[in-house]
């Protein structure tokens, strides 16, 4: 599977889909996604820094990280969210919303990560908006890009020794 991130914007469909191959094993790439001393280290792109304050990988557990741009703006930029399935190595289901600085919109987010059959991972993340108009609010604000520099980022993490 190709490393680099597809992002997927339907006319008229109430999601996002994210298609991203890795070429590390599904549990390596879901210990990244979910070890909360790693998320700073490639979530939110290379223009954030950002903090993990809660992060409980579990069912009914919860997340909270907050991202503040390293040069510009100081605003910072919160995100939380619950877990409702965690299926360790292969699935993730959560919710995702803004709290403070963008648009507030509930997001039902799945995760899954599948072996690719060459020892590496294909992972896609399903975010399913309330409405296709939640779903277009976030088209232009940039969070394409993030979420490709994010990759990027997690694929160089999960390259290098830790």
């Amino acid at each position: 599977m190709p490393r680099t991130t597809e992002v997927l914007f339907e006319p008229g469909r109430q999601d996002i889909v994210v298609t991203r191959g890795f070429a590390a094993p599904p549990d390596t790439v879901f210990t990244a996604m979910t070890d909360p001393a790693l998320i700073p280290r490639w979530w939110g792109s290379r223009r954030f820094d950002t903090t993990v304050e809660e992060m409980d990988v579990r069912l009914g557990g919860s997340w909270r990280f907050v991202t503040r741009h390293r040069e510009g703006p100081v605003t910072p930029y919160a995100f939380r969210g619950v877990y409702h399935d965690v299926v360790p190595g292969s699935l993730i289901v959560s919710t995702l919303q803004f709290e403070m600085g963008g648009p507030g919109h509930l997001q039902l987010v799945t995760d899954t990560f599948e072996p690719d059959g060459d020892g590496g991972t294909r992972y896609v993340n399903v975010a399913l908006f309330q409405s296709v108009a939640d779903r277009d609010g976030w088209i232009p604000t940039g969070m394409e890009t993030g979420i490709r520099e994010s990759h990027d980022l997690l694929d160089e993490l999960i390259g290098a020794p830790h």
